[in-house]
Parts: C-alpha cells; sequence; structure tokens
C-alpha cells in the first residue's frame, strides 16, 4: 500500500515567505480570471452609461479575453528571461493601472484599447501562479497549493455573477474596474516581498522561437475572436467569422507542425499525446465548458424569464462558494488516499447530474428551485478540479512546467470561450424552433386558442379604452406567454446539452492511468 506522506509527523509548515508568496499569485489570478467574463448583469449598465449599442458593447468582453490568450504563450517566453517573480509583479501592475484607466475612457476605442491591454496583463500573470507553486511550495504541501489553484477556476464563474450585481446595484459600473486595483496592488507588493529574486537571463532574448509564438498567439486569437461573436454574427454566414475560423485553424495547425519539429518549442504539443496529460485538458475543458455555461444560464433564465433583478439572481450563487471553499482541501487530502480517477469520476456524476435536474426547469421555476442542481454541482467541481491537477501534474517532468502552466490557461481560456459560444447559440437557435413548434397551435383558426383570447379580452375590456384596444392586449399576452415557455425550453435543451456533455467527458476517467502518490512532484 501507497505510504501517505502528507501524514508523516515533522513536516515543516511553509515560511510567512512563502505564505505570501502564493497567496499573491492566487490573488492575482483569482481577480484576473474573474475579469474574464463580463456578464450581461455588468455590461448592460456599460452600455447604457456609455450609450453603446448592444454590437458595440459585445467587443468590451472580446477585447479582454482575445487579449489574455494572446499573451499566454509570450508568458512562457518571457517567464525563461524575467523569472516568474517579475512576471507576476509586471503582470499585476499593468492589470491595476488599466482597470483605474478604462472608466475614464473618453470613447469606445479608447476603452477597448485599455480592455486589450487588461487582458495582456492577465494574460502574463495568470500563467505564472501553478509555476509558483510548484517552485516554492516543498513536495508534502504542494497538493494543497495546487487544489486552491484548481479552485480559483471553480469558484469564479459563481462570484462573478453576484459579485457583478452588487457592485452594480450598491455602486456603479466603474467599480467593476477600479475595485481590481486593490487586489492588483496586494499582488504586487506581496509578490515582491515574498517571492525568490533571480537575474535576469538576457541572453535568452536571442533563443526566442519567433514563428511558433506569433503562430500560436495569432491562432489563438483568430479562434477565440471567432468564437466570441460567431452567435452575433451567425457563424458560418459571415465572412469575417469564417475568415477567423480559417486563419486560426491554419496558424494553430502550422504552429502544431512546427513545434513537433522545433528543439526548444514555445509550447510543446507533445504534451498532448500522454495519456494523462491530454485527457486531463480535455476534462478540463469539458468542465470548464459545463461551469462556466451553466453559471451564464441560470441569471439569464431568471432575468428574462422571471423578471428578477440582477442583485436577486447573483445571490443563488453565493451558496455555492462556501461548500467548494471548504471541500477543496477535503479532496486534496484524500487524493493520498483515494484513487484520484475514482474521485473525478464522482465530481463528474454529480457536476452533470446537477446540470442534468436543471433540464427539467419550466417556466414557473425560481431561484429556490436551482438551489440543488447549483449545490449539485459546488460539490462536483472540486472532486473534478483537484484530481485532475493531480493526474496532469504527475505526468509531466520538471522542465515541462511552464508548458503545462500554458496548456491549462489555453484551455480555460477557449473552454470558456467555447461553452458561452455554445450556450448562446442553443438558446437562440431553439427559441426560434420553439416559438414556431407553439405558434402552429396558437393561431387565429385554433378554437382553444380564439377561447382563451376572448376571455383575455373580456377581462381588459372594462380598463382598455375599445373593444380593439382590449383585443390588442389579449393578443400580446398570448404573444408574451408564447415567447416565455419558448424562452424556458430553449434553456432546458441547453441545460441538457451540458450535462451530457459533462457525463461524457466523465468517461476519459475511466481509461487514465492512476499515479504512485506520493510521486513526483506531490
Amino acid at each position: 500500500m501507497t505510504s501517505v506522506a502528507i501524514a508523516k509527523p515533522g513536516v515543516p509548515l511553509p515560511s510567512v515567505k512563502t505564505i505570501v508568496a502564493i497567496g499573491a499569485v492566487l490573488l492575482g489570478t483569482f481577480t484576473s480570471i474573474l475579469n474574464s467574463r463580463l456578464t450581461e448583469i455588468g455590461l448592460a449598465d456599460i452600455r447604457g452609461a456609455l450609450g453603446l449599442g448592444f454590437d458595440e458593447a459585445s467587443w468590451i468582453t472580446t477585447a479582454y479575453i482575445v487579449a489574455e490568450v494572446t499573451a499566454i504563450p509570450a508568458a512562457v517566453w518571457l517567464r525563461g528571461i524575467l523569472s516568474p517573480t517579475r512576471g507576476v509583479i509586471i503582470g499585476a501592475g499593468l492589470f491595476s493601472i488599466f482597470s483605474l484607466a478604462v472608466p475614464l475612457s473618453p470613447n469606445l476605442q479608447v476603452l477597448l484599447t485599455l480592455q486589450a491591454l487588461r487582458g495582456l496583463s492577465a494574460g502574463i500573470l495568470i500563467p505564472m501562479a501553478y509555476a509558483v507553486i510548484m517552485r516554492h511550495l516543498p513536495q508534502q504541501q504542494r497538493l494543497y497549493g495546487l487544489s486552491l489553484y484548481a479552485l480559483i477556476s471553480t469558484v469564479t464563474p459563481s462570484l462573478s455573477v453576484s459579485l457583478e450585481a452588487w457592485v452594480t446595484d450598491r455602486l456603479s459600473w466603474q467599480f467593476l474596474f477600479w475595485l481590481n486595483a486593490v487586489p492588483g496592488a496586494l499582488t504586487v507588493f506581496a509578490a515582491g516581498y515574498g517571492l525568490a529574486h533571480e537575474p535576469i537571463k538576457y541572453m535568452r532574448f536571442r533563443k526566442v522561437d519567433g514563428f511558433g509564438l506569433l503562430a500560436l498567439s495569432l491562432g489563438l486569437a483568430a479562434l477565440v475572436t471567432a468564437l466570441d461573436q460567431g452567435n452575433r454574427l451567425d457563424w458560418l454566414h459571415s465572412g469575417p467569422i469564417v475568415g477567423l475560423l480559417l486563419a486560426g485553424m491554419f496558424l494553430i495547425g502550422a504552429y502544431f507542425i512546427h513545434a513537433v519539429l522545433h528543439p526548444k518549442p514555445v509550447v510543446s504539443p507533445k504534451l498532448l499525446w500522454r495519456r494523462n496529460v491530454g485527457l486531463g485538458l480535455l476534462m478540463m475543458f469539458a468542465v470548464r465548458l459545463a461551469i462556466m455555461s451553466s453559471a451564464f444560464l441560470i441569471p439569464q433564465y431568471l432575468i428574462r424569464v422571471q423578471g428578477y433583478r440582477a442583485l436577486e439572481s447573483g445571490g443563488l450563487f453565493l451558496n455555492a462558494v462556501i461548500p467548494q471553499l471548504l471541500l477543496t482541501p477535503v479532496v486534496a487530502w484524500l487524493c493520498y488516499r483515494v484513487d484520484p480517477r475514482n474521485l473525478l469520476a464522482v465530481g463528474g456524476i454529480l457536476t452533470g447530474g446537477g446540470i442534468l435536474m436543471a433540464a427539467n426547469l419550466s417556466s414557473v421555476w425560481a431561484a429556490g428551485d436551482f438551489l440543488l442542481p447549483v449545490m449539485l454541482q459546488a460539490l462536483g467541481a472540486p472532486l473534478l478540479a483537484v484530481p485532475t491537477m493531480v493526474l496532469i501534474t504527475e505526468d509531466i517532468q520538471f522542465q515541462e512546467i511552464p508548458w503545462i502552466a500554458s496548456l491549462v490557461h489555453i484551455v480555460r481560456t477557449v473552454g470558456s470561450a467555447v461553452g458561452m459560444a455554445l450556450v448562446a447559440t442553443v438558446v437562440r437557435v431553439q427559441e426560434q424552433v420553439h416559438s414556431n413548434l407553439i405558434g402552429l397551435h396558437v393561431h387565429s383558426g385554433n378554437p382553444e386558442a380564439l377561447s382563451r383570447m376572448e376571455a383575455l379580452a373580456r377581462t381588459l375590456r372594462p380598463r382598455a379604452p375599445g373593444e380593439q384596444d382590449a383585443v390588442g392586449q389579449a393578443t400580446a399576452m398570448v404573444a408574451r406567454v408564447v415567447q416565455r415557455e419558448a424562452y424556458t425550453m430553449s434553456y432546458a435543451d441547453a441545460f441538457f446539452l451540458l450535462g451530457i456533455i459533462t457525463l461524457l467527458a466523465t468517461v476519459a476517467s475511466l481509461v487514465m492511468r492512476r499515479p504512485s502518490l506520493p510521486g513526483r512532484f506531490l
């Protein structure tokens, strides 16, 4: 039976400097990921304040996430030259400065530029967290550090909805940006105090893989832009979207060929052929897609169908945060005692089951009806995130840590973009389908429809100016009912699809290789 390193007596606690260092990178990572998706709650206030249309405002989020994913390959290169310490300080410092400047933008062009600069700084900062944890924590404590790193990815979708709702309701939309300066500044000072300082390796500037860096960065940028704007521009019916998709696939394909042949690529795609790394990243992609999209769908349903205010819809997700905070260290402890693949399977079943439970919604569901599905997902999320990081980490070599840090963040970012594009498209298309199907039963010649219209018109007649006005109001009420039911069914379809994707991805745990713990790193 495998010995349990974490239970050994006499394992020293991390020093204050180490705790501060890990706290710095986790705080910076948390803040950056939290900003990666302004939901409709925050965007609605920004549109109103700046007088922007829906199409113009949609680029506010796109500018951030495209710049963020573009910077990830460069972060690997800069880490080897500047050191993780300088990467964290530069990324967090620039992020804070640009966050303070965004609300002062005189027009949309400046705002989008500052958003892109915020995304670039976040893309530099976030990949540093994994490397810092692996370097600064001793083996017996790394798994607990990685569990907190994994927790950030699962808890931010829930927190982003609640925090945005609270800030826009109690403060103003400007504070969605200004408040980031506080954790950003703390990250800078904490990193300067706690992280190891290394000399700059100037000679490595000469060893840059220029083609690989540009091909991967531009390919990811084109792909994520197409994903984020595809639903709005109707996908393959839009020339720019088709061009972006083709350009993204060509550049990423060219990078894969180049990286296989290059002795020191920016990020090695050969890692993907390892069973636990490839399947683990696939699992991470599916989980990020499902959790991020589910966190988007529920408040959208409550606001659109039930007429909730933003703050009322955001409160539901605070219930999902506490179970994740409590369960995450327990899951890390269990990974030394239980096969991580079994924990992964249980997490997938809980998360997929919770999402499928939400697929049974009807137009009478309120926030309380989502509590059980949300809690099941909250219980499943740490069981998915922590074992996945264990399985991936124990399948790599020390020199491959920067590559894995980049791949993990690329998968998270692209998974979020795919998930948001998927559910937005499913809801839009299925709403049209269900509206047409319901409309087949609600037409002028249908006896039941006529009876309902006449009853509504009689009820409205005493308060209407005339007979035709009463009939018009009754017709409008029936149309709203049809639209409400069509949206409800389209949201149910989206939940069902996400639940099936999660359960299918869970099957990957059956063919992953069991790691030996304590192992090489954990």
